[in-house]
């Protein structure tokens, strides 16, 4: 890895964008060399330590973080199987609701037609008694 490519690595990593920053966040590292590429392998190492000792430990926790992960499993797909259900009924609600707003609709129209008859039927009365 050319030096630039190492840096800018080594300030994604941790979060900084200087050296003099790096410095003040990795105490290790106040001693060495920064224009030196082995000093940036050195900080990368360092850097990257913490990580490989948290992967290691997430592959063999102590077996009381055991039951708690898979408790957390457990618990996580029981909420991916509610929350599914949930959306699942929210669709249902909302086509009957669609629904109910096309009956009423039908239901509005039907009623229009209804008062449209009888005002005609009371016209037709009317002008019948008149004659």
């Amino acid at each position: 890895m050319k030096l630039q490519e190492l840096k800018a690595k080594v300030y994604e990593l941790a979060g900084v964008n200087n050296t003099k920053q790096l410095k003040v966040k990795i105490q290790e590292i106040k001693t060495l060399d920064m224009r030196l590429k082995i000093s940036w392998e050195k900080t990368i190492a360092i850097l990257q330590k913490p990580q490989s000792e948290f992967d290691e430990w997430l592959e063999n926790p102590p077996e009381e973080y055991k039951n708690l992960f898979s408790e957390i499993i457990e618990v996580s797909q029981k909420y991916e199987q509610k929350s599914a259900q949930t959306k699942q009924l929210a669709r249902e609600v909302l086509s009957i609701a669609n629904n109910l707003e096309e009956l009423a609709e039908e239901s509005q129209d039907e009623a229009n037609k209804i008062k449209q008859e009888i005002e005609i039927t009371r016209r037709i009365s009317k002008q019948a008694r008149l004659n």
